[in-house]
């Protein structure tokens, strides 16, 4: 390899690299979720010597999948989210340079080494690996299986210690993931491509003290060796493949996932008829796959591409269960490696068009990155969207004390707002799971450990557009003083069509200290504080009720904001902290403070606020009255509206 060659296969690894790293740098904001608060879990009981031991807690045996976590342990005493992903967002970019380094080794044509690696960077179904932490261990395998084979192939130049090298990577990669027992399958096809010709004589000596002919035949019976040993392992029971004698759905996944950009341009043009688009992609693909084999030197390549994501889409369709395979579009991270390979062959095949060949190259390998550009950004979006909630309870419970708990209504499970960019396959994106507690999405992110809890109040909801979920973790509210002695706060969760908001509404408390007399009262609600601020253009409204034991379930609060001449220009009614009070049945004496914000209506000067409860099914106003038990003029207290304060400066 000259200087330019040897520096143009720099540059092409650095440009897949840095595609994959500007692609997926959203991430880094991501809150912890999902499988890697059940890694946590299960780290928590896990040190260095018993991370090697099969466990009966958890399905698998892949201890290399908790050395990240351990080794964060070990450096910060927690699990930041922005270093675990940092470390999925790394090694993305990685695989995408290794892919491009090895179509270089394999070709020596800069085009196929370019489009492979960026291929494999934008890959659509490769999110789900990418932005969830605990699924890094797809990536780590891809890793290792691409590095296993760079080594593969020095061995079977230079021999010597390379071929330890790649064992020693093999047995990592089979502690990672049990797909590794396919790696003898890839160095095969790596390999006649690589010599240009396929060999599959064995234990035939090229010359005294060679090795064999076909290497790969070994890691080929360690793998078959291990998928026995496997079966002996004291482990938890695993997903169960489908029932089906034809599991046509995810042969149409794996199908799909070959012939992504075919599928997407299916989709927009026939709508509910999966097989006939992966169909007749699928057929476009083999035809296009015969012309491009008209030239022998392409013929050996092609067969690696087909042969990579076959012999991975096989494995995995027939030892998991199809529902399983549907929702896990992670599970195409390592075949995808041989769908890129593929289309890179494909795509080089269009040169032979001499006046328009580069041109056609270039817009069709643009079309497959923007698909996957768009694709992978709309899922990483709407995985920060479900993070809202995390970020809202992060920024106010960061100062409260310990014992303070979180109520979370509402909380998403998972959402998919937008409608479905292929024909096959589930595209929501997921923060929550059944095997996950809302006491670790908090106590994780937070690095807290304080009493929680996650409730559902559906007449919250409304209906939208796409479909979600929520996390119920709870039935009801039950009694704060057994689950949060100390009171908590209160976040609500709602979906819109713009997405996800969450709101921090209040608190509820015991009372403490002695006895406040009320600012007025409404039969039996009191209202104890209260204060208005205008700032910014909206009002900020504080008030601490003390509710009676049960209120009636239409009781609520009016709350309005009057200019100087008497106009209304604001308002913000509903029940304190917006919960229904027949459903907010706090112990006797304990106290609710919320908070409101109002938006304000025109230029007009906020001054005075007057509130008070009514029936929002009638209209009518409870009577009220003031601390000295004078009537309240319209039955409603005034509360001043402070101006926004400035700071003043030190002395």
């Amino acid at each position: 390899m000259n200087w330019l060659r040897r520096h143009l296969l720099l540059a092409t690894a650095v440009a897949t690299a840095c595609a994959a790293l500007c692609l997926y740098w959203p991430i880094l904001h991501l809150p912890l979720s999902f499988d890697d608060l059940l890694h946590i879990r299960l780290v928590k009981g896990l040190n260095y010597v018993t991370v090697w031991l099969p466990s009966p807690d958890f399905a698998y045996f892949r201890p290399i999948l908790f050395l990240p976590v351990l080794l964060t342990r070990s450096l910060f005493g927690q699990y930041p989210a922005p270093f675990l992903y940092g470390l999925n967002w790394l090694l993305h970019a990685a695989n995408a340079a290794l892919l491009a380094a090895l179509a270089w080794r394999l070709w020596r044509r800069w085009p196929r080494a370019l489009a492979a690696g960026l291929l494999l960077a934008c890959y659509p179904f490769s999110f789900q690996a990418v932005a969830v932490f605990g699924n890094n261990i797809y990536l780590i395998l891809l890793a290792l299986v691409l590095l296993a084979l760079h080594t593969y192939l020095w061995a079977l130049e230079k021999g010597g210690w390379w071929w330890v090298v790649t064992a020693v990577l093999f047995l990592i990669g089979l502690l990672s993931l049990e797909l590794m027992v396919l790696f003898g399958v890839y160095a095969a096809l790596t390999q006649w491509a690589y010599t240009g010709h396929v060999e599959i004589s064995a234990w035939r000596w090229r010359r005294p003290r060679s090795f064999l002919r076909s290497p790969y035949l070994f890691f080929l019976m360690a793998g078959a060796t291990y998928t026995v040993f496997y079966q002996f392992l004291p482990l938890a029971p695993p997903p169960q493949p489908t029932d089906s004698s034809l599991p046509g759905p995810p042969l149409l996944y794996f199908g799909q996932a070959l012939i992504y950009p075919l599928a997407w341009l299916g989709a927009q043009l026939v709508r509910d008829n999966a097989p006939m688009v992966v169909g007749l992609g699928l057929l476009v693909a083999i035809v296009w796959t015969g012309l491009a084999a008209r030239q022998p030197e392409n013929r050996l390549a092609l067969l690696l591409g087909w042969g990579w994501w076959g012999v991975t889409a096989v494995l995995v369709i027939i030892t998991l269960s199809a529902d399983y395979i549907l929702h896990g579009p992670r599970l195409h991270y390592l075949g995808s490696a041989g769908v890129c390979l593929l289309w890179a062959v494909l795509l080089d095949s269009l040169f032979v068009w001499r006046r328009v060949g580069r041109v056609a190259w270039a817009a069709v390998l643009g079309v497959m990155l923007l698909v996957g550009v768009f694709f992978v950004r709309g899922r990483v979006a709407a995985l920060a969207d479900l993070g809202t909630t995390v970020a809202v309870v992060r920024a106010e419970m960061r100062a409260r004390p310990l014992a303070e708990g979180v109520l979370l209504v509402n909380l998403p499970a998972w959402s998919a707002p937008a409608r479905n960019t292929f024909p096959v396959g589930v595209e929501h994106v997921a923060l929550m799971g059944e095997h996950i507690f809302a006491e670790e999405l908090i106590w994780e992110n937070l690095n807290q450990v304080r009493p929680v809890r996650a409730v559902a109040v559906p007449e919250l909801g409304q209906a939208v557009s796409y479909p979600h979920g929520l996390h119920v973790q709870s039935p009801d509210l039950g009694n704060p003083a057994e689950w949060s002695p100390a009171g908590a706060s209160v976040f609500i969760n709602r979906f819109t069509e713009m997405g996800l908001t969450a709101e921090w509404s209040g608190r509820f408390s015991p009372p403490e200290g002695t006895a406040v007399s009320p600012l007025a009262t409404w039969g039996e609600m009191a209202l104890l504080a209260g204060t208005a601020v205008a700032c910014d253009g909206r009002v900020v409204v504080e008030l601490t009720w003390q509710p009676p034991p049960h209120s009636a379930a239409t009781t609520s609060v009016f709350v309005q904001v009057l200019a100087e001449d008497g106009r209304l220009i604001g308002q913000a009614d509903g029940p304190p902290l917006h919960l229904r009070p027949d459903w907010l049945t706090l112990p006797p004496g304990w106290l609710v403070t919320e908070y409101r914000q109002i938006a304000l209506d025109g230029t007009a000067v906020p001054t005075s606020l007057p509130l008070g409860l009514y029936d929002y099914t009638t209209g009518e106003r409870a009577a009220g009255v003031d601390s000295a038990q004078n009537p309240l003029p319209d039955n409603a207290l005034r509360l001043i509206i402070h101006p926004c304060p400035t700071d003043t400066p030190p002395p």
